[in-house]
């Protein structure tokens, strides 16, 4: 079933002097289940996981790594890992225009952009869309502190 650490998770329970049936007394389980599960015939689930990691007094992050027999992270089986140090390597876009309402081509009745390359693409029809929906007034400073009594429905007595 699953490619668990199961020698790990009986080392972690000899270093502090337990048994699987201390283990499964304290998640209030079954001896029998807490074996299943760690030798893999049986899902751990994300409470389990949390228990046994209070009971073996170790990170979250370890018992989740040990339970799948490896790093897994946040990935999908179909895509790649996530790479920070790749991420701050690769060169970032420099130089790039903000599209505005000043760079729209108005022609045949459609709205229009010309790219880099001197080619037109007609805009989607949500673009500006909402332009003009939100006035804020001159006077309004939005850097200000919020007034805390602003949401106040009832009196203090």
């Amino acid at each position: 079933m699953a490619s668990i650490d199961s020698a790990w998770f009986h080392q972690k329970l000899a270093d502090r002097g337990a048994s699987l049936r201390d283990l499964a007394r304290f998640m209030r389980l079954d001896p029998s289940a807490v074996s299943r599960m760690l030798n893999g015939e049986r899902k751990m689930s994300a409470d389990e996981q949390d228990q046994i990691a209070v009971f073996l007094r170790v990170a979250l992050d370890d018992v989740a790594q040990k339970r799948r027999g490896g790093i897994a992270g946040f990935g999908e089986d179909k895509q790649q890992p996530y790479d920070a140090e790749a991420i701050a390597e690769s060169p970032q876009p420099s130089g790039q225009k903000m599209f505005t309402e000043a760079d729209v081509i108005y022609r045949e009745g459609k709205r229009w952009m010309e790219t880099e390359g001197g080619e037109l693409l007609e805009l989607h029809p949500m673009f500006g869309c909402m332009k003009g929906t939100m006035t804020i007034p001159d006077d309004l400073d939005l850097t200000a502190p919020a007034d805390p009594d602003w949401g106040k429905v009832y009196e203090d007595d």
